[in-house]
Order: structure tokens, then sequence, then C-alpha cells
């Protein structure tokens, strides 16, 4: 069973968006893995690195005396990210070109972590359960995920621009065979990989007013999506031009009074046996 199609695309824009996207759930993530136990001297596996930024998050907490390895399949975002651990100076990462399910990796690791991996595996217990076990006896796995859905966003914005940005989102990554509820499957998928029950951690992101970040990340997913969104017949024409989305979405903003939530983000972390 093959993995979906990554439905965001491959290409500099898509590129730019993770950078942007990273930075706007840093301290989510970097809350959830020094809660699960990443510290100083460690030796972690990061699994779908792209262009880096988990990586170089974890590179932070383990320290110049620990170690990072990050894998992905796209060879271009590595290249790139490659480029930027030099450009900001980061000595204690690796870069691996490879698919985590058949990729020979150089563990036996103290922990592994992820962002917005799981929900891109065909079978993520299977995917899971391969990852654990790069991981040593009484070692970390801590994967951080999102929980889509379309009607909470229409409950929550109404007839509303906002709202229909989320829809078409949440529509193109579930016809394009993304796991759009995996965030709120992570119990039962930890409990079928063999880790047992994790602790979870669930937080949003709030925000709101004409200058707030997430208008932007909002359009420039929309905007890497687009390609597969047409071709799965996912209509796009009634959000008009996608270049002047940001600024819509923005000016929408100035005149409403309810804040932007973030789809939910549900960590969770365990220890192997």
């Amino acid at each position: 069973m093959a993995d979906p199609i990554y439905a965001l695309g491959r290409t500099d824009d898509e590129h730019a968006r993770l950078t942007q996207q990273a930075s706007f759930i840093r301290p989510l993530t970097e809350r959830l893995f020094k809660k699960a136990g990443i510290a100083p001297g460690m030796k972690v596996l990061d699994v779908g690195s792209g262009m880096g930024d988990v990586a170089f998050l974890v590179s932070e907490l383990v320290g110049p005396n620990g170690k990072v390895i990050g894998v992905d399949m796209d060879a271009t975002a590595l290249e790139k990210a490659r480029t930027r651990a030099e450009q900001i100076n980061i000595r204690n990462v690796e870069f691996i070109h490879g698919d985590i399910h058949t990729s020979a990796l150089p563990g036996p690791f103290d922990a592994a972590v992820g962002r917005l991996v799981l929900l891109y595996c065909a079978d993520p217990v299977a995917a899971l359960a391969r990852i654990a076990a790069q991981v040593r006896s009484r070692g970390i796995v801590a994967f951080q995920e999102m929980d889509m859905n379309s009607a909470a966003a229409e409950a929550t914005y109404g007839h509303s621009l906002v709202s229909s940005v989320v829809v078409a989102i949440c529509r193109t990554f579930a016809a394009a065979g993304v796991r759009v509820n995996i965030g709120g499957a992570l119990l039962h998928t930890y409990e079928a990989a063999g880790l047992g029950k994790p602790e979870l951690l669930g937080e949003f992101i709030v925000g709101g007013g004409s200058d707030f970040a997430g208008y932007s990340w909002l359009a420039n997913t929309l905007r890497s999506l687009a390609p597969m969104a047409r071709k799965l017949g996912v209509s796009l024409q009634p959000l008009g031009d996608l270049d002047t989305l940001t600024e819509r979405l923005r000016s929408e903003a100035a005149t409403k009074t309810r804040d932007f939530w973030s789809p939910p983000y549900v960590g969770a972390f365990a220890r192997v046996a």
C-alpha cells in the first residue's frame, strides 16, 4: 500500500511555505519535545526533515554533544536544509535522502521525532513501528500531527472567506488520501504499533487582526495545494485570485471580531519497551 502523493508539491514556493509554517508552529513543537524528554547529549532521528526546521530545533535541545539525523525523500529540500545548516553554523545535524520504510539508518537512536509526518503514511501504524525499531530500549518516540475538520471550520466561521479557504484545504487533503484526522487517532496508532499508551498534548494557535501571520500561512498553503485541488476536482473558483488571497483574508479579519483558530496540533510520546 503506497503512501499518498505529497499533496502540497515540492516546488520552491512550497519549500518557502514549509519554512514559514515551521516558524509559525515552532513553540508548540518545542513544548512537546521538551515534555517528551528530548535532552542534551541525545542522538535523535528526525523523520520527514524537509527543509530542516524540526532538525534544527532538536539540535538546540540536544546541544553540541548530541546528534540529529534527518531523513526525507525530497532531495531538493534536503540540499536546501544542508545549505541552511551551514549558513547558521549548525554542526550536529546530518541529512539523509531516503524513505523511512526502507532506508538503512545509523541507529540505534535515543529518540525519534517527527512533525506532520504520519498523516502522509498509508499505514501509520506500520510506519510508527518501523520508526520505533530504530530507537533503543527506553528511548523516546514523539510525533506531532494535525487534526483537520471542515465541518468545525464552517461552524466556527460561518459564511466567510476564511471558512471557505479552510474547507478547501481540508477537502483537498482528504481527496488526496491524506489522513486528515490522524491527530485524533494517535493514541490508537501508538498502541497498535506496540508502543503502549502514549502521553498526549494538544494545542491550538490562536490569533487575529490584519497583521496576524496565520492568514499568509493559510493563503500559501492553498496556493501550494491548488494544482492538486484542481486535479482532484475541488473547486477553488469561489475563492478568486489566489495571488491576492492573503490581502483579502487580512481585510476580512480587520472587519470581524472573531479570532482565528488553527486546527489542533496533537502530540504523542512514549518510551520504547
